[in-house]
């Protein structure tokens, strides 16, 4: 289901977004407060925030980009549960009695609001609706009957099982699951992503519902074994409200299986050697070598590069550790995260890279809408990896606008973004609840023609997986 900023028409989005209020909230801060009105709609810019119930359980955890209270504005009913800051977070806020004034002035506004609004409840009742058919005994969770397709994955899911089953009880004798089993093991996973992906991706014959439960269950008979691991846990439990937060990402770099018992670590080496992870660490060097490229292209320098979302930014490091004269290049590395920026600044320090590194905290969001603090001077790069999968159209959008007001004449935006083609994708949402916005080359062309570059790609390409696509374009001269 396509985000809801992208189900509104433009002049509604662009409404929304310049009428909202910035407001800042402490750890501890309530939001909403369960049996309130709200008294606005809430979009999360940085931080984390808690949907908790009456009794202090935490229903949701929620990450930038979230919109809360739209529920209690549709139906005109107190909220359900409490929002809670669970960090210090800054939010953009939209008051009720403005955004109702609005909706009774235009008719054409609140028709497309409303549509929308309709679309995304619908599709989160369809979800639930399914997740909780899956989830019931007996029998209501299993697809029935089932066809041809269901079933091989069926089996596919159970061969998998069993095989770990086995491994394990090997490993109780000799110690460790062998090499020999790991790579029967390794086949099967990729066998069943494959069906996974053909029965639940975007040409599944099947209706949402059916997807949703059958979705459910894989995640229910193998979310136990993920929970056993170091870095696919991290994925699935978003301790930073996100799921590719800046220490995730760096696991995936490390490449260093761990987890509890026998079958942990057996099972975070196979996330660790899915596509995406493979593309994660293709990507790491495909950036280096674009920095590079931009500083020796750059006479005289210093290159200046800046990085959105940059999390670990292990690939600026490595282009530093290519140049003889670090002073060449001049990187600007922005995040939301302080925790991924005080990452950062421990090893701009032990590099003594302190004059070439500047950090910024900075919401992206509220950069290219206006209400950033940032000015950058004309940048010779510009690149983000690792947030534009998460960003609807509209705003993704925004984010090329911001770039194209920011480069020099001749200088670069690069955005990274998850291809179709990931044959991990229905593995990431369902089972991890790793929900990406995945695009084609055609998705770039257009979002760029959008956008003041006003034209496709300057050029396209993948890292050697194929499942991260490089969108390139060069700004061109007055």
């Amino acid at each position: 289901m396509k985000p809801f900023l992208d189900l509104l028409p433009d002049e509604v989005a662009d409404w929304m977004v310049s009428h909202a209020g910035e407001r800042r909230f402490a750890e501890g801060d309530v939001l909403i407060r369960e049996g309130e009105v709200p008294a606005a709609i809430f979009m999360l810019l940085e931080g984390v925030l808690d949907a908790n119930s009456a009794d202090g359980r935490r229903l949701a955890r929620l990450g930038p980009g979230s919109l809360v209270g739209e529920m209690s504005f549709a139906d005109e009913a107190p909220a359900s549960a409490s929002v809670v800051a669970a960090e210090e977070a800054r939010t953009l806020a939209l008051p009720r009695d403005a955004l109702a004034a609005q909706l009774a002035a235009d008719p054409a506004f609140a028709a497309g609001f409303y549509r929308a609004l309709a679309a995304t409840i619908s599709g989160r009742l369809r979800a639930a609706n399914a997740r909780l058919s899956a989830a019931a005994p007996g029998d209501q969770g299993r697809p029935a009957p089932p066809d041809a397709a269901v079933q091989r994955t069926i089996e596919a899911l159970d061969g998998w099982k069993a095989l770990l089953l086995r491994l394990d009880k090997d490993a109780l004798k000799t110690g460790e699951v062998s090499e020999e089993g790991y790579g029967e093991l390794a086949a099967l996973a990729i066998e069943l992503m494959r069906e996974t992906h053909a029965l639940l991706g975007t040409t599944s014959p099947l209706h949402d519902a059916l997807r949703e439960q059958i979705g459910a269950r894989m995640q229910r008979e193998v979310l136990p074994y993920v929970l056993a691991t170091e870095s696919a846990e991290r994925f699935y439990a978003k301790p930073r409200g996100y799921a590719g937060d800046y220490l995730a990402i760096d696991m995936i770099y490390r490449n260093e299986p761990r987890g509890t018992g026998r079958i942990g670590p057996v099972v975070d080496r196979l996330f660790l050697d899915t596509p995406p992870s493979r593309a994660v660490r293709n990507r790491r060097a495909l950036l280096a070598a674009e920095i590079v490229a931009t500083v020796r292209g750059k006479a005289p320098g210093p290159a200046r590069v800046t990085c959105l979302a940059s999390g670990p930014a292990r690939e600026v490091f490595d282009a530093f550790a290519a140049l003889a004269d670090k002073r060449a290049l001049a990187a600007t590395l922005l995040d939301i995260d302080l925790q991924a920026l005080a990452y950062v600044e421990q090893e701009r320090t032990r590099q003594r890279l302190a004059a070439q590194v500047t950090l910024v905290n900075e919401n992206l969001i509220a950069l290219f809408l206006g209400r950033g603090k940032t000015v950058l001077e004309p940048q010779d790069l510009i690149y983000s990896i690792g947030v534009t999968d998460y960003l609807p159209d509209k705003l993704l959008v925004k984010l090329l606008n911001f770039c194209a007001r920011s480069l020099a004449p001749g200088g670069r935006v690069i955005v990274g973004n998850f291809h179709p083609r990931n044959t991990a994708r229905e593995f990431m949402d369902h089972v991890l609840e790793w929900n990406l916005i995945h695009r084609t080359e055609e998705d770039m062309n257009r979002l760029f023609e959008a956008s003041d570059f006003r034209r496709p790609c300057t050029r396209i390409t993948f890292e050697p997986e194929g499942v991260d696509l490089f969108a390139e374009c060069v700004k061109e001269s007055p």
